[in-house]
């Protein structure tokens, strides 16, 4: 997996960790670059979301085509900058971005749409709600290596279609994965404003958890986690934090041995084991225990 990378004079080395190779040095973004990032993003979004939400889906079409089309390109970069299998690349980030786009593709218009509200106030019964769905703004991602595509662009895909701004801050281990999303997203007709990237280190993600965007959604640890939420609660910027998990799994009398054994090896060592959702650990029926073991090992 991704375990090393150079940082000196505001730059980034992408490297290979299964060769150790070079694959391209990046400039980092700094505190002048992310705010010109936000200034831009805010200068855009109100086009976008007047574009309409049938435009939108139209361009989510178009993403899904060419995410398609490009299918294995995008697993080998995966691969080289990641340094997981191509198989895995393939099956538990391009083709879950693919199904994620059918989601909101299928389901977008009626998630958005405007909600009558039925109120029983007497005093209100000649008003009528309803619920008005609009876009926050200019939306911070900051994403992590582990699935560097499929994370931020799951996330990107859902704020797009409502309209929002985004920007992602990529794992400074994944710079060239993130770039490769937004060549997709600029060539499926997302304008270049409204989905930007910004790369760099833990100081650029601090520069982005400080600007004027309008709200932030972080995957990474929990000590990080904590100190965004520190930071966004001064201005009680809105958050969405996926932080890491201790993953129990339980195996009951009933189970199917071999379909309960193949499930607890896959979900611990699916991606190396670096996943927040991997098991970490098995509460399994005493009555079965000894099977159960016999067929993990």
């Amino acid at each position: 997996m991704a375990t090393d990378v150079q940082i000196a004079a505001r730059k980034l080395v992408s490297v290979n960790p299964a060769t150790g190779e070079v694959l391209r040095e990046l400039d980092c973004a700094g505190e002048s670059e992310v705010r010109d990032a936000v200034s831009r993003a805010r200068s855009a979004q109100p086009a976008w979301f007047e574009v309409g939400i049938r435009h939108r889906i139209k361009v989510l079409k178009n993403f899904q085509h060419l995410v398609q089309e490009r299918k294995s390109e995008i697993a080998r970069l995966i691969t080289r900058e990641a340094g997981k299998p191509y198989v895995e690349a393939l099956t538990t980030e391009v083709l879950p971005v693919l199904d994620g786009a059918r989601f909101y593709i299928e389901n977008a218009y009626s998630l958005l749409r405007d909600e009558p509200v039925r109120h029983g106030n007497l005093a209100m019964k000649q008003k009528a709600g309803r619920i008005v769905r609009e876009p926050h703004g200019v939306i911070g991602i900051i994403s992590p290596w582990n699935y560097p595509f499929s994370i931020p662009a799951s996330e990107s895909l859902a704020a797009l279609v409502a309209g929002n701004a985004v920007i992602v801050k990529p794992s400074e281990f994944t710079s060239q994965v993130a770039l490769a999303l937004a060549g997709l997203l600029h060539d499926a007709g997302v304008p270049e404003a409204v989905f930007q990237v910004v790369l760099g280190d833990g100081t650029t993600g601090a520069a982005l958890v400080n600007s004027t965007m309008d709200k932030l959604v972080f995957t990474g640890s929990v000590s990080t986690g904590k100190s965004i939420a520190q930071s966004a609660g001064v201005r009680l910027l809105p958050v969405v934090l996926e932080l890491g998990g201790k993953d129990p799994m339980l195996v009951l009398e009933d189970a199917d041995i071999d379909i309960a054994s193949s499930g607890a090896v896959w979900g611990s060592f699916v991606n190396a084991g670096q996943a927040c959702l991997s098991v970490e650990r098995c509460y399994v029926d005493r009555r079965i225990y000894e099977p159960f073991l016999d067929a993990c090992v």
